[in-house]
């Protein structure tokens, strides 16, 4: 993969969970706001925190900083997998991010 290609499965990635946390924000009455620069996305969730999402071109992974730790994603077969679990990344983000704000959250489409 070039690195042209890996940085547009990344942002498509972003906008994905950008669209995610602002459908949240309607139907679970979330407190979150989102700022993005470049290829990294922030995540503010008031009391429970911050998310981080970045690229790194070099290793062609996406990283994700947590409350519950960093983690680091590889593009496979066509989805991002967790570098240890191997667990698909809106899978394993919903995870974590329920985890973080306290509420059973609905998978990403």
């Amino acid at each position: 993969m070039t690195d042209t290609e890996f940085q547009a499965l990344v942002d498509s990635t972003l906008i994905q969970v950008e669209e995610y946390i602002e459908s949240l924000v309607d139907a679970l009455d979330l407190d979150a706001d989102s700022s993005r620069s470049g290829n990294v996305l922030t995540l503010d969730f008031e009391a429970h925190g911050k998310m981080i999402l970045n690229s790194q071109v070099a290793n062609h992974e996406l990283w994700l900083a947590a409350r519950a730790g960093g983690f680091h994603y590889v593009h496979n077969n066509g989805q991002w997998l967790d570098t240890k679990t191997a667990k698909p990344f809106p899978v394993h983000f919903v995870e974590l991010l329920s985890g973080q704000i306290g509420v059973s959250c609905p998978p990403m489409a």
